[in-house]
């Protein structure tokens, strides 16, 4: 594997240097720089994935949506308004 050299902030380098020490502590293990920037490569793509799921196309209509929403919330209401007057 050949090596790259790059040029951090301090205020990113101690960052960095505390993900590590995360890391060590979980793993049990000793882990540099590349480890580090492995990991958090992983979890911003893992991240991305679940927001792009999250905003697919779920096949239904904006219009079925808010109906559905403002049925949710009028059920929302009366249930409060049970509660007030039971516990009022």
């Amino acid at each position: 594997m050949t090596a790259t050299t790059i040029t951090i902030s301090e205020d990113l380098k101690r960052d960095l240097l505390r993900v590590a020490a995360r890391l060590q502590a979980s793993r049990g293990q000793k882990i540099d720089y590349d480890d580090v920037l492995r990991y958090l490569v992983r979890k911003a793509t893992r991240n991305m994935a679940l927001f792009r799921q999250a905003c697919a196309p779920t096949g239904v209509s904006s219009r079925e949506l808010r109906k559905q929403l403002a049925k949710g919330r009028e059920e929302d209401r009366k249930k409060e308004l049970s509660l007030e007057r039971r516990h009022s």
